[in-house]
């Protein structure tokens, strides 16, 4: 798909700064940049960083791992109070998502797109970001890390608990935790990258979804048409060897016990993070620490598989999912079942 210059949200529209020139400075970029990206922030809590692509609109373009699972968004913009946003679409097979400010913003600023075909290895890439620090949130700032272009155009995939990324940039301007969602931007101050990860034992590598591939998603997303999303979220591979790192300090240990006692059973999936309310899984009974094992009668272990056959099913089509307990007590029809019990559930696509 592409997006054409007659899109109803202005994807191409610049900032109101100075324009920039080809050789502008990091700290250059970071002046024109920094007004339009913002901090996530969830249950009161930095979460990310999303840039804004819509000022009229007041659309923010993040990932989808910044905001999954979330039932209260705000965000912060330079040194104002947070505001709240509601999420317009998410695709988590594309790590990608829409937030929207819930009330008019005045003098918002907003990026422009530039074309990731056109990076080179080499050239000088800049990101701008909020990074996870200890202390007062309302007081965290936005902070720039730059780099050169390693391969301008890679695929990442092979990643247990995170979808494959079909193009990416990899740089070496350093993500920090909170970075994710930012942006990532040429020598003339344009998007070329949304910031995404690191992979764990690399150094120096990072990576960004390129622009040309992120753009042409966003009209749907704008439009509020969440993709490849029946509303489980978080899912995280039983096989991946940083299984309890997904989960917050205090609960490590018993993640850890959790992912032996399933391997003891020799139960294989994907763990559940949370269940969207209103959603096709909710519907489905489903609750966060299911495991999934199988999708449309196909043993699922990885995230990319479950994005493979999401991607390949239809809106309105029903899927069989089967899957196992992680405690014990009754379901809703006061049947009892026990830790590792076996389960199958149907949802339906939207």
């Amino acid at each position: 798909m592409v997006v054409t210059a007659t899109s109803a949200i202005a994807l191409a529209g610049g900032l109101t700064t100075t324009s920039a020139r080809a050789d502008d400075s990091p700290d250059k970029i970071f002046e024109n940049v920094a007004p339009a990206t913002v901090q996530v922030l969830a249950a009161n809590e930095a979460n990310g960083t999303g840039v804004i692509f819509d000022a009229d609109q007041g659309l923010i373009l993040t990932n989808d791992h910044v905001v999954a699972g979330q039932t209260s968004l705000q965000v912060r913009m330079g040194d104002g109070a947070a505001v709240p946003v509601r999420l317009v679409a998410s695709d988590p097979c594309e790590d990608l998502a829409v937030m929207k400010l819930a009330t008019p913003q005045k003098d918002l600023k907003q990026v422009t797109f530039g074309d990731s075909r056109d990076l080179k290895q080499g050239d000088q890439v800049t990101t701008i970001g909020y990074p996870l620090a200890a202390g007062d949130i309302s007081h965290e700032k936005a902070v720039l890390t730059s780099g050169v272009v390693q391969s301008p155009d890679v695929a990442l995939t092979n990643q247990v608990s995170m979808p494959n990324l079909p193009s990416a940039v990899q740089h070496s301007a350093t993500l920090n935790g909170g970075n994710s969602g930012g942006p990532l931007l040429n020598g003339k101050s344009e998007l070329v990258g949304i910031n995404t990860y690191s992979l764990t034992g690399t150094e120096g590598q990072y990576y960004s979804i390129t622009s040309d591939h992120a753009q042409p998603l966003l009209q749907g997303l704008a439009a509020g048409k969440s993709r490849n999303n029946p509303g489980w979220q978080g899912l995280i591979a039983l096989s991946d060897p940083d299984f309890s790192s997904y989960f917050p300090e205090e609960q490590k240990a018993d993640a850890e016990a959790l992912q032996k006692r399933l391997a003891a059973k020799d139960i294989d999936g994907l763990f559940v993070s949370s269940v969207d309310s209103n959603s096709p899984a909710s519907a489905g009974n489903f609750e966060a620490g299911d495991i999934i094992t199988q999708l449309k009668n196909t043993p699922v272990t990885t995230v990319p598989q479950v994005c493979d056959i999401l991607e390949s099913s239809a809106p309105g089509e029903k899927l069989h999912v089967n899957g196992a307990f992680t405690s014990s007590g009754k379901d809703q029809n006061g049947t009892s079942y026990k830790f590792g019990d076996i389960w199958e559930a149907d949802v339906t696509l939207k």
